[in-house]
Formats: C-alpha cells, sequence, structure tokens
C-alpha cells in the first residue's frame, strides 16, 4: 500500500514530544536526548510498547491510503483530520473501555460525527467483559428509537451480535424506566436479560432524533454486580494497556477503511442509490431493524441533485449527506440531514429534496457544504421487509433543479 509509514520507536516519539512541550536541556544540548533514548531502551520489549508502536503504523498506512484516494486538496487536508477524529474515537470507546469498571463513552460530538453516522442520532459505546456480570438501568425519554446492540468480539476481530433490545422490548414501566441484564447466568431480579460470553465484547446504543428542540433524551447507566463504585482496582498492567491499544488499533483500522469496504464504493452506484441493511454491513455497523438505501453524489458548484422519494409509514427515518470518508457533514452549521419530523411532504405522498453544494431555497434542502463528491444515506427503522422504492435521481444545473421540483409538486398538487 502507497504511503507506508513503518513503526517508530518510542524514545524518537519521547523526544519529539518532549522538544514540542519546551523540556528539552536546551538549545546545542545532545546530551540529553541521547541520555533519554538510552534510558527508554529498558522499555522497548514491553508489550504496550509494541502494541503502540504497531498502532502507529497502521495509522502511517492509513495515512497512504487517504493521500492515494483522495481527489482533491481538501479531501486530503479533511482525511488528515478524520484519521485524527477516528483515533481520538477509537482511544474514548475501545482503549478506555475498562470492563472492570465500564462506563458509556459517547461515541460522536458536534464536531466529530464519523463511521457513517446518523447525525440526528447519539451514538454510545460500552466494553464488557465475560468474566463479570452487569446491570443497566435508565429511562427511554421521549424518543422514536432507542436500542442496545449487544456484540461479541470474535477472533477474526469483527464483532457478532448476542443480543439485540430496541424500545418495543425493554419492558418499560410506567415513567419509561427500564433494567437490562448481561450476566452469565439469568438473574433473579426483574428486566431483560441478555446472556454473555466469555471474552470481550461491547454495547452498542443508538439514540435516533426527531427533533432536537423537542424530544427528551434516554438517559442510563450500567453497575458490575457485587461491585461497590469505590471498590478498589487492581493497578494497569503492561498486558492490560496492550491490550486497551490493541483494541484502538482494531477500531481506527476499520473506521478508516469504511469508504473502501461498504458498499457502494465512491466510484459506483453515482447520483443513484443501493438497498442494503444489516446483513450487508455486519452486526458490529448496524443493527438488525436498520435498512438503508446507500449511494454517492457527484456535482460540481453549479448543479444540484433532485431526489425524490416515497414517504414511508415507519417508526423513524432520516435523510444525510456524507463527505468521502463517511464523516457526516457538519451539521451543526448547516443542513446536511433531515428526519421524518422536518420535511414537507407533496400533495402525491413523494419527499423531494434539492441538494446542492451551499444552501437553496428549496423546504427540503440539504448541502453538502461544498463537497464536489461523497455518499447520501436514507436509513429507517422497520420490520425486515419495509421496501422502499429506490428514490428518483435528477441531476440538473442549480436553478433548473429548483424550478424541476417546483413542478413536480405543483403537477402533484392538481391529481
Amino acid at each position: 500500500m502507497r504511503g507506508r509509514i513503518g513503526s517508530r520507536k518510542s524514545a524518537f516519539a519521547g523526544a519529539v514530544l518532549i522538544g514540542a512541550l519546551g523540556l528539552g536541556a536546551g538549545a546545542g544540548s545532545a546530551e540529553a536526548p541521547a541520555a533519554a533514548t538510552a534510558e527508554s531502551g529498558r522499555f522497548e520489549r514491553l508489550e504496550s510498547v509494541q502494541a503502540f508502536d504497531a498502532l502507529m503504523a497502521t495509522i502511517g498506512e492509513l495515512r497512504g491510503m487517504i493521500l492515494a484516494d483522495a481527489a482533491s486538496e481538501r479531501e486530503a487536508a479533511e482525511g488528515m483530520r478524520f484519521l485524527l477524529r477516528t483515533l481520538a474515537m477509537s482511544q474514548d470507546v475501545s482503549g478506555d473501555g475498562y470492563p472492570q469498571a465500564p462506563h458509556f463513552a459517547r461515541m460522536d460530538t458536534p464536531r466529530r460525527k464519523l463511521g457513517g453516522d446518523n447525525p440526528n442520532a447519539e451514538y454510545d459505546n460500552l466494553a464488557w467483559n465475560g468474566a463479570y456480570d452487569y446491570r443497566i438501568t435508565g429511562n427511554r425519554g421521549t424518543l422514536d428509537h432507542l436500542s442496545f446492540t449487544v456484540l461479541h468480539r470474535e477472533p477474526n476481530g469483527r464483532s457478532r451480535a448476542i443480543g439485540y433490545v430496541n424500545e418495543r422490548d425493554l419492558e418499560l414501566d410506567e415513567q419509561g424506566n427500564f433494567t437490562l441484564w448481561l450476566t452469565a447466568k439469568k438473574p433473579k431480579e426483574p428486566g431483560v436479560w441478555i446472556q454473555s460470553k466469555p471474552g470481550d465484547g461491547s454495547i452498542l446504543v443508538r439514540q435516533y432524533i426527531g427533533d432536537r428542540a423537542s424530544e427528551k433524551l434516554a438517559t442510563y447507566r450500567v453497575e458490575v454486580v457485587g461491585r461497590k463504585p469505590l471498590d478498589p482496582l487492581s493497578p494497569s498492567t503492561d498486558a492490560e494497556v496492550a491490550h486497551g491499544i490493541r483494541m484502538t488499533q482494531g477500531a481506527v483500522n476499520g473506521l478508516a477503511r469504511l469508504h473502501h469496504y461498504v458498499t457502494p464504493g465512491l466510484g459506483d452506484s453515482i447520483n443513484a442509490f443501493m438497498r442494503l441493511n444489516s446483513d450487508d454491513f455486519g452486526a458490529d455497523i448496524s443493527s438488525i431493524d436498520n435498512l438503508y438505501l446507500i449511494g454517492t453524489y457527484a456535482i460540481e458548484e453549479d448543479e444540484a441533485l433532485v431526489v425524490e422519494v416515497d414517504r414511508l409509514d415507519v417508526r423513524y427515518w432520516n435523510f444525510a449527506i456524507e463527505n468521502p470518508w463517511h464523516e457526516s457533514v457538519d451539521y451543526a452549521q448547516r443542513k446536511t440531514a433531515r428526519t421524518h419530523d422536518d420535511v414537507e411532504v407533496d400533495p402525491d405522498g413523494k419527499v423531494r429534496f434539492v441538494i446542492a453544494q451551499a444552501p437553496t431555497d428549496h423546504p427540503n434542502h440539504l448541502e453538502t457544504a461544498g463537497h464536489r463528491r461523497g455518499f447520501m444515506t436514507f436509513r429507517w427503522v422497520g420490520e425486515r421487509d419495509t421496501e422502499l422504492p429506490l428514490p428518483r435521481v435528477t441531476k440538473l444545473k442549480v436553478e433548473e433543479a429548483l424550478e424541476f421540483a417546483r413542478k413536480a409538486s405543483k403537477a402533484a398538487a392538481k391529481k
């Protein structure tokens, strides 16, 4: 693979950091860096150091991949930032998972939205290990969709779902409270039970939001059964730290390559859609009741797409624009995604979107924020046999696209 960077010695990384922080011995002095290099050699064989070097080598490989795949300076620059965001999130949710005393780690932020995410959603991840039993308690809030996908890490590094619970299965009380158990043996106490397995796993929580201004998010917390919050824990070991770094490496490697192995690729299905579901992606990417229409867009500054789709009678759906690295385009400052609560439906039951690089005055406009190409995704929560006809996509000049959409809406009103 082009751009591969070999592993760097930790002594070099440490020397660079010391210099950057202004902690070196001063200009012209080579003795301190040399001493530091010799001193650090004592630890080169540590499992954690070897894991760190492997992680750095993977980052180097991914750097080469991004530069080879980028079609412009902007894509290359954003690709470098994307790798840092991917590393940050992977460390948060995998490297620092800590199954002995776990927590729900927020995967996305208003600026860090990656992995083909739903921008109208919040995602949390919990790392678990079969050596412990877990109890999760919480409240659904007012969301249309809340789900817990329980995953078990297989020897090949991918994860397989061993349990799935959504808002229909949580056995909510009158206030919307619930209890979810992840244990080796079924507990006597009430609540939904999922049986754990030996080894590592995770729980991916999805909160799908129709209207952020009016909806109340879910809340949830986790505890290890039989452990009190301040019970002492053993200090971190070399093997434990190394394991966390390897988990980080695996997550980075998978997320950064999504644009390669999630169909369609950037060069496929241009300005058109393909029908997909969790069977196509794998449980570690999609839940069983998430269904998709995914395509790629390619438009110039003076062009737009008119996307016509039938309105879906399902619990939740949204339409989102992504950049070439499967990052949701900045939704905090721009209109780059819409939900079933945020569209105007034409009299013929169709929803018509106008997608351009910049905002337009169409009521269902979406923008790519200047991106010339990327991905566009319909996702909805429904029954497995729910089908949506492939959307009709028409590429025109911006003003022509707006007129096309207006005429289609007027024609529908006359029928």
